[in-house]
């Protein structure tokens, strides 16, 4: 038996599985299943190490394929299915054939399902497309047939070479492009493009795109679950961000992400976004930006970077057209704007989803619907509330509607935050007694922002109470949250305060900016909730994508320091030259530190002295040492100006800098006051 501590990656999220465990620790997938009743036993290796394989018992298999088919070897395993060789003696062919896992549960829908995706892929005419043969069902194993490819998966190319040559990678997305555009023409979505579906054929070169239908014949949110547990079939580092969010209505877009996903990965050698676990990674789908390839690569074609980056837009709207619009902007050739053309393109540098029509709030929410599928329950990073309610962890349910509650009507100006005075537009913002009348008719009369305003604590709560209920504004949302936390019109409350922002925060239209900044520091100071740098860092980097500065810094140095979050030079670069641009001093400096060790990005000392010199003119002492050493030693785009180099040092000791008061001394107070 394989000793407990060897580990295997996952067949379905590469995680490292425990060679003895029956289910994989990150996804929850059965990770250790093949066609029939093996054993699973120790095999040598030339390094002395063990990998798992498998004894097989074929004749139940056999049986299951009938007298046409004679069963050969095993060829490999995925995340849902084994291939084998397989002799057709009606034709004296070799064949490969695919059968799927017998944890699966099948159904007569599902059988039924598989046959027609099947049936619909063989429609499909591509010199790029494995084409389906046959398929079949007997107890209990379903199985179809493809011809046998003589090659190699490109997951096997990249994890020999690591990366491609810029032609070779562009080659391979346009035959893969190819592929698909005609099975998108004939209604079918592949839903599972990652390298180990691209099989490069040996003496030709040519791009074989393999299991088409098979996801979407799988998909959990189909009407017959093959699997029964709400997994959602795809791999997370190569999902589109709608993929990740639990959508079954994928369109051809959905594909386009996935394909510029792998040949980002063919371009820079990694994936445009890593994580410790799946629920990880799916998150940084739905909110990160990846990588420009143009940091990454020198010498990267514009048209190259501009296309991968345009195809990796979070909004399935914003990317190219169709698949040919994809390919020709490739190939460097004009698209139309109402195919995606560069009218439509903004810079990938900084990009932001999109907020409108509730696609950040709903990108939040769902990561957790589609991460609980893989696991991420066990992370707990949210739980389920009563009935359809869905809660931050840690957090209690919001109080139900009181009830009797006032009327919903709202009044002229309510939400908005514009104070209105009635009688006379004119004096906005002023006390009138029209606007103020006894009893519960000035609830009614004013707004649950009129009333904040107006520091009417007590109507505006009760009026923020009522708006909130109705379910139609974050903001009275965030304003109990803020009247509870500060206890003003009612008994102060810190973990209602907290219910109510967090609700604010994630609100499925439009989250609230105010109250995705509370969340933050809530969580980092365990007010209302536990201590949490995990989740603050969340809401920090929600607030970051959604262009509040504040934030920019904030992540950043998260980032750089490891935490709440997974250390990435990278990232925490990019939004140091965010926030740097912004105007802030120190993540000017931590920018030019990057730059100047290469950090994250690619080292450029002249960009590095650039932000030295925006934070020395602000009177940051670090970056008046920089820049007067410099200036010292003529580096850093400087030409040697030992008299300039010494007013720097001066001005950078004068503020206490130990290392320009050191300087000066060693020179022997040489131009020292």
């Amino acid at each position: 038996m394989t000793p407990a501590s060897t580990t295997h990656p996952c067949p379905q999220c590469e995680s490292a599985v425990p060679a003895d465990a029956l289910f994989c620790p990150s996804c929850g997938l059965s990770a250790a299943s093949s066609v029939l009743s093996d054993t699973l036993v120790g095999a040598g290796t030339a390094d002395g190490r063990t990998t798992p394989s498998y004894e097989l018992a074929p004749e139940r298999l056999q049986a299951a394929l009938g007298p046409h088919y004679q069963l050969g070897r095993l060829l490999g395993r995925g995340g849902y299915a084994e291939v084998f060789t397989v002799r057709d003696l009606r034709l004296s062919r070799e064949l490969a054939l695919k059968v799927l896992r017998p944890d699966l549960i099948l159904s007569e829908q599902l059988v039924a399902r598989f046959r027609r995706e099947a049936l619909a892929v063989s429609g499909v005419q591509n010199p790029h497309i494995v084409p389906v043969y046959d398929v079949g069902e007997s107890d209990g194993v379903l199985w179809l047939v493809m011809p046998l490819i003589t090659g190699e998966t490109l997951k096997s190319i990249l994890s020999r070479e690591g990366h491609l040559p810029v032609a070779e990678a562009r080659r391979i997305l346009l035959e893969a492009a190819d592929a698909l555009q005609a099975a998108h023409e004939a209604g079918v979505v592949h839903r599972d493009i990652k390298p180990e579906n691209l099989m490069i054929e040996g003496k030709s070169g040519r791009v074989m795109l393999m299991d088409f239908g098979i996801a979407k014949a799988m998909d959990a949110g189909s009407d017959h679950s093959l699997t029964g547990t709400g997994v959602i079939i795809g791999t997370p580092k190569y999902m589109s961000p709608e993929q990740a969010m639990g959508k079954h209505a994928l369109t051809a877009a959905s594909d386009q992400y996935s394909l510029a996903v792998v040949g980002y990965q063919m371009l820079c050698g990694r994936v445009p976004f890593e994580g410790e676990n799946i629920r990880e990674v799916m998150a940084r789908q739905l909110f990160d930006e990846p990588v420009p390839l143009s940091r990454l690569i020198s010498d990267i074609p514009a048209d190259v970077s501009a296309t991968i980056h345009q195809a990796l837009r979070k909004d399935p709207a914003r990317r190219f057209a169709s698949m040919n619009a994809f390919a020709r902007s490739l190939r460097g050739e004009p698209v139309a704007p109402e195919e995606g053309g560069r009218v439509r393109r903004r810079s990938t540098r900084f990009a932001i989803p999109l907020v409108r029509g509730g696609w950040l709030a709903a990108a939040f929410w769902t990561v957790v619907v589609a991460g609980a599928a893989y696991g991420a329950a066990k992370a707990g990073l949210f739980k389920g509330g009563s009935g359809n309610q869905i809660t931050p962890a840690g957090l209690p349910p919001a109080p139900p509607p009181a009830p009797n509650a006032p009327a919903q009507r709202r009044p002229n100006g309510a939400g908005s935050g514009a104070v209105r005075n009635t009688s006379n537009p004119g004096t906005a913002g002023t006390r009138d007694s029209a606007l103020r009348t006894p009893g519960d008719s000035a609830i009614v009369t004013l707004g649950c922002d009129q009333a904040m305003l107006r520091a009417e604590w007590a109507i505006a709560f009760a009026r923020c109470k009522a708006e909130a209920d109705s379910g139609n504004s974050s903001a009275a949302r965030r304003n109990l949250g803020i009247l509870y936390a500060d206890g003003k019109g009612v008994p102060r409350d810190d973990r209602l305060a907290s219910v109510h922002l967090g609700l604010a925060a994630q609100h499925e239209e439009l989250p609230d900016t105010q109250a995705v900044l509370l969340m933050a520091r809530r969580y980092d100071a365990g007010l209302g909730l536990p201590v949490d740098r995990n989740r603050g860092a969340g809401f920090w980097e929600i607030a970051a994508e959604m262009g509040i500065s504040e934030a920019w810094p904030i992540i950043a140095t998260r980032y750089a320091t490891g935490d709440g979050r997974r250390k990435n030079d990278a990232a925490a670069a990019r939004w140091f030259e965010k926030a740097a641009q912004a105007g802030d001093v120190p993540s000017m400096v931590k920018l030019a530190e990057a730059l100047d060790r290469g950090h994250g990005v690619r080292r450029d000392e002249v960009a590095a002295t650039h932000w030295y010199n925006e934070a020395a003119e602000r009177r940051h002492s670090e970056a008046e040492f920089q820049i007067g050493m410099r200036l010292l030693t003529g580096k850093g785009g400087f030409a040697r100006d030992e008299s300039a180099g010494l007013t720097w040092l001066r001005r950078s000791a004068a503020q206490g800098h130990g290392g320009a008061t050191r300087e000066l001394a060693r020179r022997g107070g040489e131009g020292a006051d």
